[in-house]
């Protein structure tokens, strides 16, 4: 298989010069990844994504190539006072990163040299490379197999870390199809509090494809906040696959607020496990496909204990010939008593030939509940077109204005000011290129 073989090019390169704690998981993933087979459109939850065009080029691994500091600059359109990491072709550039001024309790380490310390290196094998975790799909471990670049954050307990860690994630290639594997794992301790961006951008020079590849662990635990912020605006002719999986302990809150502007395929696994009383956990989605693009989410909540509470909602807009999924599902177990479920999907269709699939789906085994769900597919109120234009709107800007309302119910979900104007700003200019 390529993947393997590319492995195998790369430990020769080394010639034994790896780091022994990682290049060690690596070699256990890829063998794991010989085992398993990537999914087709036969298994349910990828039916509607063809995962052998994603796999269809002969990747290789990305190498650095040299920015210069106004293009750095133009891609960092969130402009926050944060810790900023820069990575290029799945290579950190120190040189464009500002990570001075960490907190003194915080670790922000590579996890190769996470790894070596033992305080860390259980919770990382735990959360990225558990053997018996039955549910890691083939891309998963393929992450694992060949990230060399993720980072580890770990803030003990009571801890507040004021500023954002912001991944600034840029791929640049002109003659070769590349692939990246960003890897995050997060370990708040109780009390704790961070907020994450993860920004995902890119061109490509030359016909040829990338594969941006991610897998995220975050443990969020007792009383504990993590806000996550990932912002997706890749080159069209890119493949985006992204695993994010959370666990969350009692009184904890996990809020992720995802945009999704880019790419050929994407699809976006995430999932969080409700592991105590009292968590609170918010999935906030929103997507913009045009041309032939496809945008996949699934959503997964395990609601185990009781007294949990759980808010969702995805809104996306599909016009020309693209399409997207929405397949959301929340598990409410017996002992799950007292939950409070909400999961909504709406979706406008702008184009007779776009296309939505939309699956919420609760399983509850509880009887002392609220939860609810639904799904509205539709086109834009040709009368409020009209209205505005009455107005003294064009139809282009009627139509721009009533779509920008449509989607702003999930931008007002989120509480960084800043990230919301990168936002519309990447919304703006979709809008552009597409009337």
């Amino acid at each position: 298989m390529h993947f393997q073989q590319l492995f195998q090019d790369r430990e020769q390169k080394l010639n034994g010069q790896a780091n022994s704690s990682l290049s060690k998981l690596q070699r256990i993933a890829v063998d794991r990844l010989a085992e398993t087979p990537f999914p087709t459109r036969r298994d349910e939850d990828w039916k509607y994504t063809a995962t052998t065009r994603i796999l269809a080029p002969k990747y290789a691994e990305g190498t650095a190539v040299e920015l210069a500091d106004d293009y750095i600059k133009a891609a960092n359109i969130v402009c926050l006072d944060a810790y900023v990491l820069v990575f290029v072709n799945g290579e950190f550039s120190a040189k464009h990163s500002q990570i001075y001024g960490l907190p003194p309790e915080m670790t922000l380490w590579p996890i190769k040299d996470a790894l070596k310390d033992e305080r860390f290196r259980p919770i990382i094998e735990e959360q990225l490379y558990k053997e018996e975790d039955p549910t890691h799909n083939a891309f998963e471990i393929l992450n694992m197999a060949f990230a060399n670049e993720g980072h580890f954050i770990h803030l003990p307990k009571n801890v507040v870390v004021k500023k954002p860690i912001h991944f600034l994630y840029i791929t640049e290639t002109e003659d070769q199809a590349v692939f990246t594997h960003p890897q995050i794992v997060v370990a708040l301790e109780r009390s704790a509090e961070l907020t994450i961006i993860e920004h995902y951008t890119g061109t490509v020079k030359a016909d040829q494809a990338y594969f941006t590849n991610v897998a995220n662990r975050f443990y969020v635990a007792e009383n504990a906040n993590l806000k996550h912020y990932r912002l997706q605006d890749e080159s069209l002719k890119a493949f985006h696959v992204n695993n994010t999986r959370v666990r969350q302990e009692r009184t904890s809150t996990y809020s992720g607020y995802l945009v999704d502007l880019g790419s050929r395929i994407v699809r976006n696994n995430l999932g969080s496990i409700l592991k105590d009383e009292a968590t609170s956990t918010n999935f906030y989605g929103m997507f913009f496909g045009r041309g032939d693009q496809h945008i996949d989410n699934q959503t997964f909540i395990d609601h185990a204990y009781p007294h949990c509470e759980s808010n969702e909602l995805y809104k996306g807009i599909v016009n020309d010939k693209a399409s997207a999924v929405f397949n959301g599902k929340v598990l409410v177990r017996q002992d799950a008593q007292k939950t409070n479920a909400y999961q909504q999907n709406s979706s406008l269709v702008l184009s007779p030939k776009a296309v939505v699939d939309s699956k919420p789906q609760l399983e509850i085994y509880a009887d002392d509940v609220k939860c609810s769900h639904g799904a509205t597919i539709g086109q834009l109120d040709e009368n409020s077109v009209f209205y505005l234009r009455s107005r003294g709107l064009s139809d282009t800007q009627a139509r721009a204005l009533l779509q920008h309302a449509f989607l702003k119910e999930v931008l007002d979900f989120m509480p960084e000011e800043k990230v919301i104007n990168a936002a519309e700003g990447l919304i703006t200019e979709k809008f552009k290129q597409t009337f």
